[in-house]
């Protein structure tokens, strides 16, 4: 593929001359009514340089007539070489095979394609020369005319409303807290997160103004599966509790194959419910304990059911409701988990999706990932995980702060420039409540407005996450 310039060096010692489409149309026309040797010699620039605009005649020539009177203009591909012009033709080609197929392509990807393309073909030992930097990303992209598409998302609650919730509830911690001095590896959070059959992101990389983004799926968007993930404060990771439609036979096989990895389970819409909530608690959470602990996790219904109120009191676990609406602010796993994981996921998805293994029904429809790929897919997103990220969290949510407010700057949310800023102060103004005695727990009652449902809570993937791609 070869790069043109519309700033054209002269002969050596000579300085850069900046030529508009018109200076070039003369100078083509020049060339061809006597030479490119008295073309290059009449205006002063290379031989090459003149069978480059020869080359492009008929795109300088509708760029001169549709830009008439606005100054010089770049051809596509202009200015400062590309670090191997192949390299960026195959990568260009290999974007656009995948996006007519309808597969996603993040600007991960396309950095991980790009070093492993240079590193195959480039000699033994000049591996380090080429980055696939963000910075080479971005120009990339610009001269080659694609950008970054995203859907449209719902607009979010005022955050300010949220605010004297999460007061009560890290208030409610804290007297706990206080109480009983847990220990980091007796605090605990978990929340329910939903895997589809097509984990289609929100984003690709296509062609600036395209007039829609399509992606191409297996057909089972709205096919969902429920994830279980949960952890503690010290940063110790529990066993994933996946939860698939039906397929009883198929979900007794899996707890044989992943045994001691994940706990599997089935329910007629593969939502949790009471029962399995029951199991969640006692397989993965552990129903014996020397010491007293703490859970964190949101008001959805079944969270809140009197059986699991009592079965979590003879385990000796204390809850912590998060209050709904709040989840987005102080909730450790949708602060700070889900987002990483699901990108995780989504990546081995595109893979999947790329690499040709899918099966096809009689009719021709593309089948959905088998159960067990799924299953493999949480199981390595959750391993990839970082430890400090799940350390963090429960910090960065009030969980494991000094109960004296010594600690608070930690919390993310009402840091400076975050949505609920507000809170810091006000926070700090009701510290003193906590000397009080015998105060009620404000979340004993918790009205139906306050109750989460299981599959509204969905966070949107970022493209930007530093994801581990294996090619």
């Amino acid at each position: 593929m070869s790069t043109t310039s519309d700033e054209a060096t002269s002969h050596k010692g000579e300085k850069k001359r900046s030529f508009s489409m018109s200076l070039k149309c003369e100078a083509i026309e020049y060339a061809e009514k006597e030479s490119n040797r008295a073309a290059a010699k009449k205006y002063k620039v290379d031989v090459k340089r003149i069978r480059e605009w020869s080359k492009s005649k008929e795109l300088i020539k509708e760029l001169k007539n549709k830009h008439k009177g606005q100054g010089r203009q770049r051809l596509d591909g202009g200015g400062r070489k590309v670090t191997d012009e192949k390299l960026d033709e195959i990568i260009l080609e290999w974007i656009h095979n995948r996006r007519a197929n309808g597969l996603r392509v993040s600007r991960k990807l396309i950095m991980v394609k790009a070093k492993y393309l240079y590193d195959e073909k480039c000699p033994e030992g000049e591996q380090d020369l080429f980055k696939a930097s963000d910075g080479w990303l971005q120009k990339f992209m610009r001269r080659n005319g694609l950008s970054l598409r995203r859907k449209t998302t719902t607009a979010q609650q005022e955050p300010h409303r949220a605010v004297d919730k999460m007061i009560s509830y890290i208030l409610h911690v804290r007297r706990l807290s206080r109480q009983h001095n847990y220990q980091s590896s007796c605090i605990a959070a978990m929340d329910e997160t939903p895997v589809w059959d097509d984990m289609v992101s929100a984003t690709t990389v296509d062609n600036v103004g395209a007039a829609s983004i399509n992606l191409k799926t297996t057909g089972h968007e709205k096919v969902m599966v429920t994830v279980c993930l949960s952890a503690r404060a010290d940063g110790t990771k529990l066993k994933p509790y996946i939860v698939f439609r039906g397929a009883k036979r198929e979900v007794k096989k899996l707890n044989e194959d992943f045994k001691h990895k994940c706990v599997i389970a089935t329910s007629s819409n593969a939502w949790m419910n009471e029962e399995l909530t029951l199991n969640w608690a006692k397989n993965v959470l552990g129903a014996f304990s020397f010491q007293r602990r703490l859970l964190a996790w949101d008001s959805y219904e079944c969270h809140i059911m009197q059986s699991i109120k009592e079965a979590l009191a003879k385990m000796k676990v204390d809850q912590a409701i998060v209050p709904g609406g709040c989840t987005r602010y102080i909730q450790a796993p949708d602060v700070c988990w889900n987002k990483p994981f699901k990108a995780l996921v989504t990546e081995q998805y595109d893979e999947w999706m790329a690499s040709g293994v899918q099966e096809y029904t009689e009719a021709g429809n593309m089948r959905p990932p088998p159960r067990k790929t799924i299953v493999n897919w949480v199981l390595t997103a959750w391993s990839r995980l970082s430890a400090d990220v799940i350390v963090k969290s429960f910090k960065s949510c009030a969980l494991n702060l000094a109960v004296d407010g010594s600690e608070d700057s930690n919390i993310h949310c009402f840091k400076k420039g975050q949505p609920c800023e507000a809170g810091s102060e006000q926070l700090q103004a009701q510290l003193s409540v906590l000397n009080e005695p015998n105060l009620p727990n404000p979340f004993q009652d918790i009205t139906d407005s306050d109750i989460e449902e299981a599959t509204e809570n969905i966070i949107d993937l970022d493209d930007d996450e530093d994801i581990d791609i294996d090619l």
